[in-house]
């Protein structure tokens, strides 16, 4: 395809953005990518060669150890991927990972998710909430003949998984005893046929430093989210605290920023057309390694499920918090976080019916079957595998419609005060036995976690939001066919048919017959219970949680067996994959630092139209405030568009374009918590931060599909330019190396 590049014309007299497109007469380094997202030692390992070809201006080694430089400046946040940039502990993310530290500081008199927030100096600097966490990568160890050695052996598939727990338990409780004030992490690669455990310095004292106005973090909000052209400046910045001795504490006055071993270096100069670039961060899941069968369900059932679920809590949402701005301001990031999933799962269903991808991987597995029946013993080694697997998840499918409907009651994010409840109930369980008996998610390393979690739920708790959504999910459940709805709720709701009036009532009783909306309730019960007081309790909630919780474990049960039985499986189809591939085949994201290289590139939206240029611009932003008279979602503070008006660019402008470019778009290969990833230049330099993707390209969690897969940048360029020509924020530029171009 060749590479398009498109000008502005006359920008003094059409603001319209006329756009003309000529082929590039540089293509050399233009290759397109099968997609990966690659763990550091496969970057020179496989991909030496393209890079240099591509433009890689350093050794490809420099990517392959997490501890050094540049790998070791970035840095993960719990659920977005972030990176040092000062050597005074400066973070830059996007500006949707920090809404949830907005919202904690945000009253409906200061609304800084409305109006964002800058620190004039580091004593303005706010603490960001008791959850907020920056970690840092010191160590990354396999482990994998530690946690596999024997598993074949075990007859019972929950006796291998328990028996894989209870290693991951001791090792972990190992590590984190012989380095304190770390949080050590095990990630299982390719279905459980590799272990890696990863220690990451735990940072606790998080706070924000500057968080764009909503018209420039969400310019363009749900309308253009996962679209192109997009003029989105998604970034924030936060510090990182800690003690006067240099270790990791709490909240406290007292604490210094942070110093880390190594930070990103700015870069002078922005990307263009055909550069190559790197994403460095912390993807959380894809499922490309799937069976043909899985995907389909994927396709047919769970993706249709999900958007009509969601779509659903979204719409209850915009009628209860319609005339409260305090309710809008606490259903805020439940509200996003919806949006940006339906959406989301919405681009991804379009775009795998559309590619039909269903039969493109049964035609794949085929050829991949017809390779292993080729020879006798590849087909003793992994002929048996795709039949068992995918033989696990049919069975699998059996109780899906009851164990999601409960499983969503349960959810912390969808029913924090039913999760709650039962979190109660189960540390009152789990509290008795050694800590190494308990569950996971109740040892004593997360007890603090937990008591977090309460105090950080208090701060957006609103009966009427919790109580309506609790309805709603009550009423998913009770829809199932007879024979799919859970017993639980036949037992507090009866047989037949049930109206939306009795679940009103029943869940009015829950909320008005607890204590559970006091903070202190809930930390007391959580630090003493014993189940034995809690049954003799007269809560509502703690009695619909001690009848929730056996049923929730009976789920988590099952599931523990299916993944006791897929570590013997899913492995051995990994290596047939890896062998019918060459090697080249990159592990599915798990939450562990990866890296996808790429260049700066447009695409086609149809195979009938012309080709996208991979950057968008302040004008075309102006454009759109206009057009929607500077209203939500388009409405950027009119400092921006004074600036802009003024053409105060400075340094900051990129010639091909005549002005300051906002978003780029790459070949990449990201996906969800990838947000606030580097972006890399051929020199490992800071050139913007990743933070969407196209629509056209979502499918590719599933499958990768090199035309029409983009990831969605915004431009160091337009970060400078925000901070010098709009808030005037010289002390945080000159921190990150950049000298203001317009310093008062």
């Amino acid at each position: 395809m060749p590479i398009l590049r498109c000008f502005v014309a006359s920008l003094i007299l059409a603001p319209s953005l006329a756009l003309f497109c000529m082929a590039s007469e540089d293509e050399a380094k233009m290759i397109y990518q099968p997609g990966g997202m690659w763990m550091p030692h496969q970057i020179a390992e496989t991909h030496a060669d393209t890079l240099k070809q591509m433009g890689l201006e350093i050794d490809p080694k420099v990517f392959a150890d997490p501890l050094e430089f540049p790998l070791n400046a970035i840095v993960h946040l719990g659920g977005c991927s972030a990176s040092f940039i000062s050597p005074e502990g400066l973070v830059i993310t996007n500006y949707h990972c920090v809404r949830g530290y907005l919202q904690f500081n945000s009253t409906a008199e200061q609304n800084l998710l409305e109006f964002g927030y800058l620190a004039h100096d580091p004593s303005e600097e706010i603490f960001a909430g008791p959850t907020a966490r920056v970690y840092v990568t010191t160590a990354v160890d396999d482990i994998t003949d530690r946690m596999l050695d024997g598993i074949a052996g075990i007859e019972d598939d929950l006796d291998r998984y328990n028996e894989l727990e209870k290693r991951e338990k001791e090792i972990t409780k190992e590590y984190e005893e012989n380095n304190p004030n770390t949080r050590c992490e095990v990630a299982r690669f390719y279905g459980g046929g590799k272990f890696y455990m990863t220690v990451r310095l735990e940072i606790k004292d998080v706070r924000l430093v500057y968080a764009p106005h909503r018209g420039i973090g969400e310019f363009g909000g749900d309308i253009d989210n996962w679209m192109w052209p997009r003029h989105t400046g998604d970034f924030a910045l936060l510090r990182a605290y800690v003690g006067p001795d240099g270790k990791p504490a709490e909240y406290s006055p007292d604490n210094v920023p942070f110093q880390p071993k190594a930070f990103l270096k700015i870069a002078e100069e922005g990307l263009k057309p055909g550069d190559l670039t790197f994403v460095v961060g912390y993807p959380g899941s894809t499922e490309r390694l799937s069976t043909a069968l899985e995907i389909e369900d994927e396709i047919e059932w769970r993706l249709p499920y999900l958007i009509a679920l969601f779509r659903k809590h979204m719409d209850l949402l915009d009628e209860v918090t319609k005339d409260s701005p305090d309710l809008e301001i606490k259903g805020a990031v439940l509200y996003a976080g919806l949006s940006n999933m339906e959406k989301k799962w919405n681009g991804t269903l379009d775009g795998a019916r559309r590619k039909d991808l269903v039969n493109l991987t049964k035609n794949q597995e085929k050829d991949l079957l017809q390779w292993i029946g080729s020879d006798e013993n590849r087909k003793d080694q992994y002929g048996h595998a795709i039949p068992a697997i995918n033989a696990l998840s049919k069975e699998s499918q059996k109780t899906r419609e009851a164990d999601s409907a409960l499983s969503y009651i349960g959810h912390g994010f969808l029913n924090p005060l039913v999760n709650a409840a039962v979190t109660i109930v189960r540390m009152a369980e789990e509290r008795p036995k050694p800590d190494i008996d308990r569950d996971p998610d109740y040892q004593e390393r997360n007890w603090q976690r937990l008591q977090q979690s309460q105090e950080r739920l208090q701060r957006n708790y609103a009966r009427e939001i919790s109580q309506a959504v609790l309805e709603l999910n009550f009423r998913e459940a009770l829809d199932l066919p007879k024979d799919k709805r859970p017993q639980v709720l036949i037992d507090i709701f009866g047989e037949g048919q049930i109206s939306d009036e009795e679940i009103h009532a029943k869940t009015t009783q829950l909320f008005e017959g607890t204590n559970l909306e006091n903070l202190d309730e809930r930390v007391r019960l959580l630090n003493e219970a014993s189940i034995e007081n809690l049954q003799k309790s007269d809560d509502a909630l703690i009695q619909f949680a001690l009848k929730l919780s056996p049923v929730l474990e009976e789920i988590k049960e099952r599931r523990k067996r299916l993944s006791g039985a897929m570590v013997l499986v899913r492995p051995v189809y990994f290596q047939a994959l890896e062998e019918f591939y060459r090697g080249k085949l990159a592990p599915d994201a798990n939450g562990t630092i990866r890296i996808s290289f790429g260049t700066v590139r447009g695409f086609r939206p149809q195979p009938d139209q012309g080709e996208y240029y991979p950057f968008t611009h302040v004008w075309e932003m102006a454009e759109k405030w206009a057009k929607h008279r500077g209203e939500w979602p388009f409405d950027a503070p009119q400092s921006v568009i004074d600036v802009i008006n003024k053409r105060t660019f400075g340094p900051y402008l990129f010639q091909d374009i005549n002005a300051v470019p906002i978003d780029f778009l790459t070949d990449l290969d990201i996906t969800n918590g990838n947000s606030g990833s580097a972006t890399l230049n051929a020199r490992a330099e800071f050139t913007g931060i990743a933070f969407d993707g196209n629509i056209e390209g979502v499918a590719s969690d599933l499958v990768f599909l090199e035309d029409a897969t983009r990831a969605i940048h915004t431009d160091v360029r337009y970060i400078k330019w925000v901070l010098d020509a709009v808030e005037q924020a010289d002390w945080i530029l000159r921190e990150m190396g950049v000298e203001p171009a317009f310093s008062k």
